[in-house]
């Protein structure tokens, strides 16, 4: 099954590509992995959409972090499909995820939160969305957003 239509099968809706803010690419693809620039917990477009801010828990309860990584899975997949040209998930294994949280100092969280990124991935591609990964708190993060997520894919 394509990417999209297991998307579609799970009733994720994917976001239009949501393009660079900077001097950099969305996604790069070398010798078969596909290195996806952090993607913010946008709904919608980076000029209009909806983004999910500030420090967690004292402005952000765990539960909306969580799913803010949900959310930034979402945008990922949107690049995929764009990178694979809505490749076959059986053909697409997750290789590695950093999440970075916008943290107050005494959060312990974070893999919990990241969590949320991590379940998306194995809901989507299953035993191939098992991946290694890093979940950090960070002092701020671009946009204020309550997190960042960053991966490494590979298709073969």
């Amino acid at each position: 099954m394509n990417l999209k239509d297991k998307l579609i099968e799970l009733n994720i809706k994917t976001p239009d590509s949501i393009m660079p803010a900077g001097n950099y690419v969305p996604y790069k693809i070398i010798n078969n992995f596909i290195y996806i620039s952090g993607q913010l917990p946008i709904v919608g477009t980076i000029t209009s959409g909806n983004i999910i801010t500030g420090k967690v828990p004292s402005e952000v309860s765990i539960s909306k972090a969580k799913e803010a990584a949900e959310i930034c899975i979402i945008n990922t997949m949107s690049l995929l499909i764009e990178a694979t040209d809505n490749a076959d998930c059986s053909k697409l294994s997750c290789i590695n995820v950093s999440g970075f949280v916008n943290s107050d100092k005494d959060l312990v969280e974070h893999p919990e939160i990241i969590n949320g990124a991590s379940d998306m991935i194995y809901q989507i591609l299953g035993e191939n969305g098992k991946h290694t990964r890093i979940a950090v708190g960070s002092a701020s993060l671009p946009k204020n957003a309550a997190v960042e997520i960053s991966s490494i894919f590979y298709i073969r």
